[in-house]
């Protein structure tokens, strides 16, 4: 899939989720997840996983394989990763 393809393909899925609508105990969930993230904040993570299930990616491994590059890497709002910090 080219960047322009991933981007649109990704920013559309990412639309219909609508985090304001979610259960008040699920917002504070998603606030506790980002305040201990460093690198990978709660939309960061659903983006890449929907990237993942699109592209097919067979395991976490693959995918940190994948963001070597950097188009995908741009697209998703991420500078570096690590196998680790995905698992």
């Amino acid at each position: 899939m080219d960047k322009y393809k991933t981007k649109m393909t990704i920013n559309k899925w990412f639309s219909y989720i609508k985090l304001e609508q979610l259960s008040l105990d699920s917002r504070q969930t998603i606030e506790q997840f980002d305040r201990y993230a460093k690198k990978l904040t709660f939309k960061k993570v659903i983006k890449l996983f929907l990237y993942a299930i699109n592209d097919e990616t067979e395991s976490l491994r693959h995918l940190d394989q994948q963001l070597v590059n950097p188009n995908l890497k741009k697209v998703m709002g991420i500078d570096s990763i690590s196998y680790s910090q995905l698992s």
